[in-house]
């Protein structure tokens, strides 16, 4: 497959710009999930949610690496974007399947699933064109010393990650999602969705980097 340079770049722009509008926008409202669900929306299970919203920045990627004629298991320049691609597909592995399995928590309103899934998609597809169509790697990229930093970066990362999550789920009894109360009384899911917007902004920009370089 070819590189389509220009697309990369528009909807990395896209993503880039986005992110300080829609954080702006969550400091005047907030996105009807956990504690600003709607009482009476229609929503997916917490773990079906999870998986259905992660999933497709797990398998768009495995596909275009799959995909017959790819050049992504190749010895050699390729090799480099096989690895780089393969601890991305690592991350949401963990993020669609294992992380989804074990996490506890309110259900989640489908509309916020479908933005979610949309994004991830984006998010996927993005990231292994670039890597596997658009950046030309040395051939000696896999004995770098800057991907190997970067290969060790990413694995404290995720240990990071998957630790931090664990704590967090110890805090919550079996079956018990933590709550606080709206000046009603009524009891709402402790998390929002605020978050978002910034790891929107750092992925983008992490994406263009890789574009430019």
């Amino acid at each position: 497959m070819e590189c389509c340079e220009s697309a990369v770049s528009s909807l990395s722009w896209a993503l880039v710009l986005g992110g300080p509008v829609y954080l702006l926008r969550q400091t005047r409202t907030h996105t009807p999930y956990g504690r600003y669900r709607a009482p009476r929306s229609r929503c997916c299970p917490a773990r079906l949610a999870w998986f259905l919203q992660e999933a497709p920045a797990l398998l768009l990627p495995l596909m275009m690496l799959l995909l017959p004629g790819e050049q992504g298991w190749r010895v050699g320049g390729r090799t480099g974007g096989t690895l780089l691609i393969c601890t991305f597909m690592l991350h949401y592995f963990h993020r669609s399947c294992i992380y989804a399995l074990r996490t506890q928590g309110q259900p989640v309103p489908l509309n916020i699933v479908l933005y979610a899934a949309v994004f991830c998609a984006l998010n996927g597809f993005l990231q292994a064109h670039s890597l596997l169509h658009c950046t030309v790697y040395p051939q000696d990229a896999l004995t770098q010393a800057r991907m190997a930093a970067g290969f060790l970066l990413f694995l404290f990362g995720m240990i990071i990650n998957i630790h931090s999550d664990d704590i967090l789920r110890k805090l919550r009894r079996p079956g018990e999602t933590v709550c606080v109360s709206n000046s009603d009384g009524s009891g709402v899911s402790n998390s929002d969705g605020s978050g978002v917007s910034l790891t929107l902004m750092v992925q983008s920009l992490t994406l263009m980097v890789q574009v430019c370089l």
